[in-house]
């Protein structure tokens, strides 16, 4: 499928403008307990997360952990962001805990103008902001897994996901332990894989000028894909450039189909970047049909479902009330009903 390239400074700006659109919400509200942690210093800073858990209920056995990169083009964000509580609730009241990382922010610049981080001479800055934000992924997954006992954490059921450019290092984090990169190697333990990957508006992004195909030296995790398949901002299916690749849902979702992977892709037809935060508010039957059935059922499903509307929201609409159900989906029908929990305007 043709796209129109965009090269990696004109992809930051694009992210950025959409994440300036958005409402920003900063007070958080939620029912579960949180925790603050710092789970790795860099350059002298510290890195924090938020574990949300209710930790009066007991579960019994251990609990699955779903982790979120938030997004804003390497430039800007904060795991602080009270549109994600609701769902951090949800998974929460199912036995989950929800892990709201930072992560450092490599397109970030000073009021002088100037990056706030400098890539190591030859390290393409673009590919570096995606491969510091996987290194962040790593460091928080290995902190947990020290601490799961503290925790109550199953370290077999560990799932990861973001939003944007919270998705794209998620994508390329998984990727890079399916291909022995070395920030994987260092970082976590011998043999470790995720469970999940939960990506919203994400995409493999690589740089090397022989990049210009995925080669999965192992099976990767078990996917659950949303995206917009006219989003102008990241792939939904291959962008070739000079010495730039990206590979989105529907490229990747057809090897895992030969690789006899589980997936779900949730395809939403003619939308654009505005899936990097619409699944948060309006998918949870989906992400929840995916974490119980694939990641904790254990079952063998490959399913690609498309969504269309007569009016599709955009990054401008997409708070405006537009209840599941009335939309048509091609693959599978769609109760009326609002999942419980889930905010409404």
């Amino acid at each position: 499928m043709k796209r129109r390239l965009i090269i990696s400074a004109a992809l930051v700006m694009a992210l950025s403008l959409e994440v300036k659109a958005q409402p920003q919400q900063t007070e958080i509200v939620s029912k579960a307990d949180r925790t603050t942690v710092e789970f790795v210093v860099r350059d002298g800073k510290p890195i924090l997360m938020d574990i949300y858990q209710f930790k009066d209920r007991t579960t019994e056995g251990k609990r699955p952990v779903f982790i979120y990169s938030f997004g804003g083009a390497w430039a800007m964000g904060s795991r602080v962001d009270a549109l994600c509580n609701p769902l951090y609730d949800h998974l929460c009241e199912k036995g989950w805990v929800c892990v709201a990382i930072d992560y450092r922010l490599g397109s970030a610049r000073g009021r002088d103008g100037k990056p706030l981080i400098t890539p190591p001479e030859g390290y393409n800055a673009f590919q570096y902001s995606i491969d510091i934000g996987a290194e962040d992924i790593y460091a928080a997954t290995a902190w947990l897994i020290r601490h799961a006992d503290e925790y109550n954490i199953d370290t077999g059921k560990i799932v990861i996901s973001g939003s944007s450019a919270g998705a794209i290092n998620s994508m390329n984090a998984e990727y890079y332990i399916c291909t022995g990169h070395r920030i994987a190697k260092d970082n976590l333990p011998a043999g470790f894989n995720y469970a999940g990957v939960v990506p919203m508006a994400g995409a493999v992004y690589l740089t090397g000028q022989n990049d210009t195909e995925l080669k999965w030296d192992s099976k990767p995790c078990p996917m659950c894909f949303f995206h917009g398949s006219a989003d102008p901002t990241v792939t939904f299916n291959v962008e070739n450039g000079p010495g730039r690749h990206g590979f989105g849902p529907a490229y990747i979702s057809r090897q895992l189909d030969e690789m006899d992977v589980p997936y779900m892709l949730n395809e939403y037809d003619g939308g654009d970047h505005c899936m990097a935060l619409l699944p948060i508010k309006w998918f949870w039957n989906e992400i929840d049909s995916f974490l119980d059935r694939i990641v904790l059922g254990g079952q063998d499903l490959k399913v690609h479902s498309i969504e269309r509307s007569s009016k599709p929201r955009t990054d401008a609409n997409w708070l405006e009330t537009v209840r599941p159900g009335q939309y048509r989906a091609v693959n599978r029908g769609r109760g009326q009903g609002v999942p419980q929990g889930v905010p409404q305007r």
